[in-house]
């Protein structure tokens, strides 16, 4: 029987897909063992058609929180797995529990990971200066080298079945000649969102001087900036054949979906939010936008060609690894002073 080895990675869906870099490397260095991956009910679809992956699992992070009785039945079910070693590259206390309960005999985390103690060997995690990909990689003992490139960047499988579908739906919409920018003007948190105002003038400046179809991206929950973003764009002087060429897609793609329309693009704008990991994975050129976070929390691009734009210089910034859902300084700085023109520029300078 091969050796069974457990990641635990139930953070955010763009943490999770920055870590498809560090299960490619655990594979590499288990090759002969099954690599299991335990994420967040609803994130697993990133995930699919992974050649590093064994077997994914899922739990319920909502429903564990609220019934601990549940929580304490799944950690008997993974235990019944007998996983030799477990990976938390997730740092909260109930991954390290989780973790712990497997039984397995070697668990690695992180040393600021809540209840450390239930690991067997602990990792430095520095808050600040390194990305996020190198403090997984960290993990990894036999790592004397962070890698680099390729290896460095998400891992992830569109299906040939999507890809055709994608292929004639694209071809639907967009020119083929042309091509097509993405923007994903929302976030989970507020205050890491650009005002809508300024992604319409961004979204003015291209549809006057570039020839690219834009396409907004996000869930069924940033429909209300779709609906804000279409309202402003009818007080723009443009020319009404030029409004075919602003289209959305919010709400109406699946992960995989979202996937391969971010392959395909010339170039996306985007918040300090999970799109620029999918941007990542297919080195597609990125201007990211950086509003109450800072890239020093180590969640930047890792697209070859790509701009970072911040207001420096505000003492209030950072204010939280999320953001919030208010400017606690009641003024919202880090992103009322973003100036369209200059992530206009941006874009200019990284497009293909």
């Amino acid at each position: 029987m091969p050796e069974k080895i457990l990641i635990i990675q139930t953070a955010f869906l763009g943490d999770l897909i920055l870590s498809t870099s560090f299960f490619r490397a655990v594979k590499e260095n288990h090759s002969s063992a099954d690599l299991y991956v335990l994420v967040n009910q609803g994130t697993e679809m990133v995930l699919a058609n992974n050649p590093d992956i064994t077997k994914v699992l899922t739990i319920n992070k909502k429903r564990m929180k609220k019934n601990p009785f549940a929580f304490f039945q799944f950690a008997q079910k993974l235990k019944k797995e007998n996983f030799a070693i477990v990976y938390s590259a997730h740092f909260s206390f109930r991954s390290s529990i989780l973790s712990f309960l497997t039984g397995a005999k070697e668990r690695v985390g992180y040393k600021e990971s809540g209840f450390s103690f239930l690991h067997t060997r602990k990792v430095v995690r520095p808050k600040l200066g390194i990305h996020e990909v190198d403090k997984l990689f960290a993990l990894l003992p036999i790592y004397s080298e962070i890698p680099s490139g390729r290896n460095r960047r998400p891992f992830l499988y569109p299906n040939e079945n999507d890809r055709i579908k994608f292929e004639s739906q694209k071809n639907e919409l967009v020119p083929p000649d042309i091509g097509y920018i993405i923007i994903a003007p929302s976030s989970l948190w507020e205050t890491k969102r650009l005002p809508e105002e300024k992604f319409v003038s961004v979204i003015t400046q291209i549809l006057r001087k570039r020839k690219e179809t834009v396409i907004l991206v996000g869930s069924k929950d940033d429909l209300i900036i779709e609906e804000t973003i279409f309202r402003l764009m009818k007080t723009e002087p443009i020319n009404l054949r030029e409004r075919p060429r602003l289209l959305s897609l919010i709400g109406k793609t699946n992960l995989k979906e979202l996937s391969l329309w971010i392959e395909g693009a010339k170039a996306i704008i985007s918040n300090d939010s999970s799109p620029i990991h999918f941007a990542s994975a297919f080195n597609v050129p990125t201007v990211m936008i950086y509003g109450a976070t800072i890239p020093e929390f180590g969640y930047s691009s890792l697209s070859e060609r790509q701009r970072l734009l911040e207001v420096t210089g505000l003492s209030c910034r950072p204010c939280g690894i999320h953001g919030g859902r208010i400017c606690p300084e009641s003024h919202f700085k880090c992103m009322l002073d973003q100036n369209s023109v200059k992530i206009f520029e941006a874009l200019e300078e990284v497009i293909l």
